[in-house]
């Protein structure tokens, strides 16, 4: 075989590929196949956890059982840590503060049978954070962990929610949902909206309309998306809907996978109006009339303003058939900000100004010695 041939083979070969590559089929398969792999994945590190977690628990049960015994006190944990660390090879995790923390985590749950399996399913890293935080608080304790587990958060989120006081939020919101809702999915629904909902990851001037809103927010849709909670999924802005000829935009449209429901947000850039029940009480009929399909429930509207006075939305609800929820924003802005780092940044800027001018200065009189 010459050299043409051989190339003109390779390029048919190449061709046959590029068919099959870019079919439906090949697709799906592809997508098969990483579902395949991810959940392996995920297994092995819940696997790994699960033994790390017992490992931890393990070690900090033996420590405290040998100081009762003993009488020892806890300068002998940094030398458990240096012996640890030379008999196992092993520098990762033995280090004093970290035996520390498995005192903690053992002191928490002193039987092994007790401890929850969520724990087993995040980082070691997220439960100092909660041990740190909450080891007065079983309760909050589990709540955080298994928020993690659900959402699949960070340990850097997880302590930014923790600061947030999601637990303070979460089914926070005015809603008629007790009314509105059958009582079976009542609770999951209010776990669904919170109060308020922290966006500190906006970057809005001191002026801006509810479009910039809406685009600075789809502008980091995984934050969004996060803030809002588990289950949401993105299914379109400013979504066109024609009734009788006449077409309505809505803001934001989400699909969450475990209510079943479509969810409509209408962002305000002021504070509630009891007209805005009206409207969107409108929007849910024509979206249950003209999206949902069989096996979709009822959608959730979820009004967003930047203030809500509790009587004024509670009497707009009422005798409501959709259910709304009310509730409040928050983006990044100094009234969020402790009064004295506030006077620490505003002395900042103003140290920073003072040497811009002093450079400029100096360079203008270098310049007129040239």
């Amino acid at each position: 075989m010459n050299k043409k041939d051989e190339y003109n083979q390779i390029q048919a070969k190449a061709g046959k590929e590029q068919a099959v590559t870019s079919t439906s089929e090949y697709r799906e398969l592809i997508n098969r196949l990483t579902r395949h792999v991810q959940q392996a994945q995920n297994r092995a590190a819940r696997a790994i956890n699960s033994e790390l977690v017992i490992l931890y628990w393990t070690i900090g049960k033996e420590i405290i059982e040998q100081q009762e015994i003993s009488g020892w006190g806890d300068d002998v944990i940094g030398k458990i840590a240096e012996d640890l660390k030379s008999s196992t090879g092993s520098t990762r995790g033995f280090s004093r503060r970290n035996l520390f923390y498995m005192k903690q985590f053992a002191q928490i749950y002193p039987n092994i049978q007790f401890v929850p399996a969520v724990l087993a399913q995040i980082g070691w890293t997220h439960l100092r954070i909660l041990i740190d935080r909450y080891q007065e608080n079983q309760t909050l304790f589990e709540w955080y962990a298994l928020r993690a587990s659900e959402n699949g958060w960070s340990y850097r989120y997880l302590e930014g929610q923790i600061d947030l006081k999601l637990h303070e939020r979460q089914g926070k919101a005015i809603t008629n949902f007790s009314t509105s809702l059958e009582p079976d999915d009542q609770d999951s629904a209010l776990e669904a909206v919170k109060d308020p909902y922290v966006f500190d990851f906006l970057e809005l001037g001191k002026q801006y309309n509810e479009r910039q809103l809406e685009q600075a927010l789809l502008d980091d849709i995984q934050k969004f998306l996060l803030e809002l909670g588990s289950g949401f999924a993105f299914y379109g802005r400013q979504k066109s809907l024609v009734v009788e000829g006449k077409e309505f935009f809505l803001d934001l449209i989400f699909y969450h996978h475990t209510l079943r429901r479509f969810i409509i947000i209408e962002l305000k850039t002021g504070e509630f109006q009891p007209e805005f029940v009206g409207k969107m009480n409108f929007y849910l009929n024509a979206v249950d009339r003209y999206l949902c399909v069989e096996g979709d429930k009822e959608s959730i509207g979820i009004i967003l303003c930047t203030n809500a006075e509790h009587t004024f939305a509670e009497i707009a609800l009422e005798r409501i058939l959709a259910p709304i929820a009310v509730s409040t924003w928050q983006g990044k802005s100094s009234e969020n900000v402790p009064e004295e780092l506030q006077e620490l940044n505003d002395v900042k800027e103003r140290l920073v100004e003072q040497v811009t001018r002093t450079r400029l200065e100096i360079e203008k009189r270098s310049n007129k010695k040239l």
